[in-house]
Formats: C-alpha cells, sequence, structure tokens
C-alpha cells in the first residue's frame, strides 16, 4: 500500500510540475538580428529603388500571456531612382532615404502543437522612424506576418511587414522583408 501512495504522490508531482516547465519554456527573453529587403510602395516607390535593412530584436514572452512583446532597432535604406520624363528629355535623379528606427510590436503565436518545429505568427506595433533627406522623426506603424523554424539552442525566422510612416504629405509606405535569427539565453 505504501508502495503505491509513493507511486501516485510521485506520478501527481510529474503531471503538474511538467506543464510549468514546458510554459517556462514557451515564455523568457529571446535576442536576434535580423537582414533582408526593403522594398518601397506608393508613393515612396515612385522615386526610391528597393533597397536593405538590418534589425536588432529583443523579445520577451510572459509564460501567462498569449503574446510576446517584441523591442526592435533598425537601419533601412532605399536608393534613389533616375526617372525619365515620359515624353523624353532629361531625367531626374532623386535621393535615397535612409531610415533609423526603433519599434515596440506584439507578436502572436500560431503554436498548434507544444513542441512544433514550423511555427506561423502576426505582429503589428508602431515607433519611431528618422527618415534622411529632411524627413525627420515621424511616427510610424506596421503589421504582418511571418513563421519561425524552431531549432536546436536557435530559432530561425522569416517576415514581412507593411510599414506606414506618418511624413508630411502623403505617408512613406515599405515592406520590410526579413531573414533572421532568435537566440534563447
Amino acid at each position: 500500500m505504501k508502495k503505491i501512495l509513493v507511486g501516485a504522490a510521485m506520478f501527481a508531482s510529474l503531471t503538474t510540475v511538467a506543464p510549468t516547465a514546458q510554459a517556462q519554456q514557451r515564455g523568457g527573453l529571446t535576442f536576434g538580428v535580423s537582414g533582408g529587403l526593403n522594398v518601397p510602395i506608393g508613393d515612396l516607390g515612385d522615386s526610391q529603388g528597393s533597397g536593405f535593412g538590418l534589425m536588432g530584436h529583443v523579445t520577451a514572452k510572459p509564460a501567462s500571456l498569449p503574446v510576446a512583446i517584441r523591442g526592435d532597432i533598425g537601419f533601412l535604406t532605399n536608393p534613389g531612382k533616375n526617372i525619365t520624363p515620359i515624353g523624353g528629355g532629361a531625367g531626374i535623379s532623386t535621393k535615397g532615404v535612409t531610415w533609423t528606427t526603433a519599434n515596440a510590436n506584439l507578436i502572436y503565436n500560431f503554436e498548434g502543437a507544444k513542441d512544433a518545429t514550423f511555427v506561423p505568427y502576426i505582429i503589428g506595433g508602431g515607433g519611431i522612424y528618422n527618415g534622411s533627406e529632411g524627413i525627420g522623426t515621424k511616427f510610424g506603424v506596421s503589421a504582418g506576418g511571418g513563421v519561425t523554424f524552431k531549432l536546436s539552442g536557435f530559432d530561425a525566422f522569416t517576415e514581412a511587414r507593411v510599414t506606414n510612416v506618418f511624413t508630411d504629405g502623403s505617408s512613406a509606405r515599405m515592406i520590410p522583408i526579413m531573414f533572421g535569427v532568435n537566440f534563447r539565453p
């Protein structure tokens, strides 16, 4: 009888500790870097070409919440274009624009299985964008989605977001398409 009670106590403790440990693994802090293509759209795409972007990320995932909080610091570029008038004549060259950014985002992961390797997510947030060429510091918002590939010791991800920076006149819009890695300390 004593062995049965000890066995039952061990089973009960394992069933209560395992979900807690699993929740703690899904929570925590990660650090990451990403890089990729920055595609201007709308009015910005008329005068700017596709450039590149680099970002650093810090993500906090409280185990008790369904969303993670991610902070990004980034550098995005868009080179100028040579624009030829439709009727011909002398072309117009535009100057390139560089952006430095600081954003706060919420991420919702669509985790089906607890040990899934392939996890899609949606991301959205806002922040400060500082554009060169007289644009200055403006507020912007972004929303998009991505996929995380959970690997041993780190995660790889790819994501795309539509970004709208509220500049004077028409807004500056771009789509950063990033590939990166996140490390769990």
